[in-house]
């Protein structure tokens, strides 16, 4: 599964998309959207065709770097509120170790060559009376 949507990750899909009986471990990794006192939300943009690709050539790096069996990327663009998800992956491999190494080394490289930008949207004030 490689996905870029307006609407919300559904988790359960993205994890399910790399269950296998022959994968002992599945590590999900899930971005989401930090309170701060500045942040209500983030805006995500992306240039989705190139990113789709981009995130499908991820996804086939890791499975060779790796040896992972599997792996899904979904990420969110649009207005993403605070709480909100705004990236699932999901690495399935033979052993521990390989997945979480796996779906660190994509969340890093998503975050360095995906077409995909966030931004906060302006903050509206409050008028005194």
């Amino acid at each position: 599964m490689i996905e870029v949507t307006r609407r919300r990750i559904d988790v359960s899909a993205v994890v399910d998309s790399v269950r296998r009986e022959d994968a002992g471990a599945l590590v999900l990794f899930l971005g989401s959207v930090r309170a701060d006192e500045r942040i209500a939300a983030l805006d995500y943009e992306a240039y989705a065709p190139m990113a789709r690709k981009v995130l499908a050539e991820l996804a086939d790096r890791a499975k060779a770097k790796f040896h992972v069996l599997d792996v899904s990327i979904a990420h969110r663009v649009g207005r993403v509120p605070v709480g909100g998800d705004s990236v699932a992956i999901a690495c399935a491999a033979a052993h521990r170790r390989e997945a979480f190494e796996a779906c660190e080394w994509v969340m890093d490289e998503v975050k360095r060559v995906v077409p995909i930008w966030k931004s906060e949207p302006p903050r509206t004030r409050r008028r005194s009376r």
